[in-house]
């Protein structure tokens, strides 16, 4: 299971009713944090889940809505007695600019991990497989997927069958062979596993339709409402409501949820139909919106 909450849905700056866009993800005992701008510490506290064990944030680019609120949160994991590592992936140019953040943040009790991502690099956390492609905008900049497998069903009674002691099972379950009898002996087929998009600050484009595809949720920037303003998405390398819904149909995910909406638009909700229009499973985002992702149930 993956659990989401949108912990700010706004771009450029913050607002007194809107933090900046910031995502965050639930996995076992992890937490995952996709951008980290001004305020962002503020509103994790008000969310609740904790800072505390966040163990990697994904930042999309280094404009200062998306990562200047960096040093609090490091500092704030410091003061809650964090010893464990913590891994910081991004763009290129990322090292500069967390390096020049941490002038203020100078000394602290774990080592922080910095790694510029190339398109389709990956990163592992666990089980948990982050991969990204390039986004379409005025500075380098990465869009992400991240997938949970799920393991295949062990067959307990074709490991009875061949005779496989209980105490043994654990290891064939981790892929391991005993007694000369292989895990495809005694597993089902395989199953489908989470999958979640992380999509702002961009153009649509192949390449983020491609690596989106079929995602159970897509998280993704709808920075203007309405489809007169689209020009100005084209300019300033955003996405409209509309746009982000056909970017959601043509990769075939399950459902959109909508972040990174302008200062200007005030009521996200009036511009729903122009989204809901292209594709009907649309959720305007609001602050500390949460749900939860569960494998799917098996035929």
């Amino acid at each position: 299971m993956l659990d989401v909450a949108l912990v700010g849905t706004g771009g450029t700056f913050p607002l007194p009713n809107r933090w900046l866009s910031s995502v965050l993800i639930r996995y076992g005992s992890h937490l995952v944090l996709f951008d980290c701008g001004e305020g962002t510490q503020i509103s994790l506290r008000a969310l609740g889940w904790g800072i505390r064990h966040i163990d990697l944030i994904l930042i999309s680019h280094v404009h200062g809505d998306h990562i200047t609120g960096l040093a609090g949160l490091l500092l704030t994991q410091a003061n809650s007695e964090r010893i464990e590592p913590l891994q910081i992936v991004g763009p290129p140019g990322l090292a500069s600019v967390v390096n020049g953040l941490r002038v203020v943040a100078p000394r602290l009790p774990f080592e922080v991990g910095l790694r510029e991502l190339s398109p389709n690099d990956t990163v592992e956390l666990d089980e948990l497989r982050v991969t990204c492609v390039t986004a379409d905008h005025h500075v380098p900049c990465l869009a992400y997927r991240l997938d949970l497998p799920r393991a295949a069903r062990f067959l307990p009674e074709r490991a009875r069958a061949l005779r496989i002691p209980q105490h043994d099972w654990g290891q064939l379950q981790r892929g391991e062979t005993v007694n000369g009898v292989t895990p495809a002996e005694v597993l089902g087929p395989s199953r489908r596993g989470l999958a979640i998009g992380l999509v702002t600050d961009t153009r649509p484009s192949d390449a983020i339709a491609e690596l989106i595809s079929g995602v159970d949720l897509l998280v993704c920037e709808a920075t203007f409402g309405s489809d007169e303003d689209q020009p100005r998405a084209v300019e300033r390398k955003h996405m409209t409501f509309r746009e982000a819904a056909l970017l959601a149909k043509r990769a075939g995910a399950k459902r959109l949820l909508l972040t990174h909406f302008s200062p200007a638009v005030v009521d996200p909700e009036d511009y729903i139909q122009n989204a809901r229009e292209v594709f009907e499973q649309t959720t305007v985002g609001r602050d500390h919106l949460t749900m939860s992702l569960r494998f799917p149930p098996e035929s």
